[in-house]
């Protein structure tokens, strides 16, 4: 064989050589090549990045269905529609294929009603709507803030178990983060007896004050409509004296407090007897309601002007519960004020400073409770019943003004939170408490008010102390 015949024999057993070791090394190639997701799920209006791996070729992007799932030239996936759709990435010859399903997120939750007041033992059934109507998955989960006042089952329904407030929330199951509140207020059950459900007074009594000289006598009458018997008793019998038929007897100058009360204890009623000297024409200590009312409130403002006063001058009048730090009467804490530069406050010891001032309560104290009830201390419901009404009303401020039953100087409690304060008139507050009128940044009081610090139609008074 000459040489140019070896020459050509090796040079095509070598492009054989090469053309085979060509095919498997191209195949190789291919196979490490990834799209990174096969599938994915997708909320309308999100977007995804897919990525190709394994290879530096150019990539073009397709999408089976634009309308529910656009793509981009880098592989940006973005949700239009619920629906489905392929995306595709193009290498070469070859094509890989990811699914997207797009699914209709919630966009909203309402409910029939944002609160309710039931009593204790009664249940509504509070209803969701969910928007849109074509959302994949419309459930929710309905929870309460406080179980101890109201529960509620998987379908909404709400059972009042026991006094105060609690917030019923319907959250969207599909995790769009969507919700709607209702704010529940259980009230203590109305007595079953024939007179609560005649509508009737469970105890009424003739005179809620009487004014009798020494030695003078009169008779208080109280009737119950299911024909409970009453029993009386008087806060000082030296000063007046009360038989078991409820005829009064004067025996020395003073003022005592008198109780009728039901034997089964569901109602108890007072009436504030001032005894004067036989002769003696002189009136009580403290003047009409309206006259009252007037000097209590120019009372507070007179406070509500030092503390603005103070402020300007570097002195801080801050808020704190602590009877170390909080002094009883505002002599006290205007002394504490000058010599420390700074003294404290708080919601219910505003309206006792004044009250003490004009001396109708002594250093007992008294505030409002969450669910609007009045936490007294000693005597001091019987100090203020001389010259006050205590009335329980459970309504907005809206619905008490509405029906002329909330006037400036009106003391106020509060169902949603346990608070107290002082109506001003014309949807102001006396205030020193639940931040109102307070400066974080200062950690002081800017004020005592008045001001626009309560939801004059999303909160509820529950007892007001009203003079007469």
């Amino acid at each position: 064989m000459n040489a140019g015949k070896k020459k050509w024999i090796l040079r095509t057993a070598l492009f054989l050589l090469i053309a085979l070791l060509a095919v498997p090394l191209s195949a190789s190639a291919a196979s490490k090549i990834k799209l990174n997701k096969t599938k994915i799920t997708m909320s309308k209006g999100k977007s995804y990045r897919l990525k190709v791996s394994g290879t530096k070729r150019k990539v073009t992007w397709s999408s089976s269905k634009k309308s529910v799932a656009a793509v981009n030239s880098s592989g940006k996936v973005t949700a239009k529609k619920k629906g489905t759709a392929v995306i595709t990435a193009k290498v070469g010859s070859k094509r890989y294929r990811c699914k997207v399903t797009v699914k209709q997120p919630v966009t909203s939750v309402k409910l029939n009603a944002k609160s309710k007041t039931l009593t204790k033992g009664s249940s509504v059934t509070l209803k969701a709507t969910v928007r849109p109507t074509n959302a994949n998955n419309r459930a929710v989960t309905w929870t309460t803030s406080n179980k101890k006042v109201a529960t509620v089952t998987s379908k909404g329904k709400v059972k009042a178990v026991g006094t105060g407030t609690a917030v019923i929330t319907a959250r969207a199951k599909d995790g769009s983060k969507k919700y709607a509140r209702c704010k529940i207020t259980v009230k203590a059950k109305k007595s079953s007896s024939s007179a609560a459900s005649s509508g009737k007074e469970l105890l009424t009594l003739s005179k809620t004050k009487l004014t009798l000289e020494a030695g003078r006598s009169s008779t208080l009458k109280a009737s119950t409509p299911d024909g409970v018997r009453v029993t009386w008793g008087s806060s000082k019998p030296a000063v007046v004296s009360v038989s078991s038929g409820g005829k009064l007897t004067a025996k020395a100058a003073g003022s005592a407090v008198i109780a009728a009360r039901r034997v089964d204890g569901k109602k108890t009623l007072f009436c504030t007897v001032t005894v004067k000297k036989k002769g003696s024409s002189s009136s009580a200590a403290v003047g009409s309601g309206t006259a009252n009312a007037k000097k209590f409130l120019s009372i507070l403002q007179k406070y509500s002007d030092q503390v603005k006063a103070d402020r300007e001058n570097g002195i801080k009048w801050g808020y704190s519960n602590s009877s170390s730090l909080a002094k009883s009467t505002w002599s006290a804490a205007y002394s504490a004020s000058r010599s420390k530069g700074v003294t404290y406050c708080n919601c219910a010891l505003l309206p006792r400073w004044a009250l003490r001032e004009m001396g109708v309560i002594d250093s007992k104290n008294f505030w409002g409770l969450v669910g609007g009830g009045i936490q007294f201390r000693g005597d001091v419901e019987a100090q203020l019943r001389k010259y006050c009404d205590i009335i329980p009303v459970y309504k907005t401020p809206n619905q008490l003004l509405a029906e002329g039953n909330l006037l400036p100087g009106d003391i106020c409690t509060w169902v949603e939170y346990q608070h107290t304060n002082v109506y001003a008139g014309n949807g102001l507050w006396y205030d020193a408490g639940r931040g109102a009128n307070y400066s974080s940044s200062e950690g002081a009081f800017t004020s005592f008010g008045p001001g626009a610090t309560i939801n004059m139609s999303g909160t509820t008074v529950g007892y007001i102390i009203r003079f007469r």
